[in-house]
């Protein structure tokens, strides 16, 4: 190494602080040792192990961070909101009675007149209640037969 030549040659330099450094340089070299192979090894494995491990770390703490974000990210159906006000303790009131006349149960074959669209009875006039006499079939033949032979005025 080449230094730097001071004007006044090697040992007439005048600057104490360099002085100084030598003399340290000088102490240090004469006590210094190199370490065996083996102390220098075993740091290397120390080293290796502690970077080992912070590397295992770091993978545990990316795996877990991303199955929380994902957990966090899944959609999640909500509870159902409660109502507005607080409901009453009674039960609700039943529905009022269907008024008199309206059939209760759908149309069956039984209470529909072939050939209507509707049941037979319900928007029309409720019939009175059912009597013991059948209606004869003379009594309609009579007024049909009156009906034919009679020619429509204009």
């Amino acid at each position: 190494m080449s230094e730097p030549r001071d004007p006044l040659g090697p040992e007439g330099s005048q600057d104490p602080l360099r002085s100084l450094f030598r003399q340290a340089g000088d102490f240090g070299q004469g006590r210094s040792v190199a370490d065996p192979a083996a102390s220098i090894t075993e740091r290397g494995m120390r080293a290796q192990r502690r970077r080992m491990a912070a590397v295992a770390v770091g993978v545990c703490l990316v795996i877990g961070g991303g199955g929380a974000a994902a957990i966090g990210l899944l959609p999640v159906t909500p509870k159902p909101a409660p109502p507005a006000t607080s409901p009453s303790p009674s039960y609700p009131s039943p529905a009022p009675p269907p008024p008199a006349g309206t059939p209760t149960e759908p149309p069956t074959p039984s209470n529909t007149v072939p050939g209507s669209e509707g049941p037979a009875t319900g928007s029309t006039a409720p019939q009175g209640p059912p009597t013991t006499e059948a209606p004869t079939i003379a009594s309609s033949t009579s007024t049909s037969a009156s009906t034919l032979g009679a020619t429509p005025t204009p």
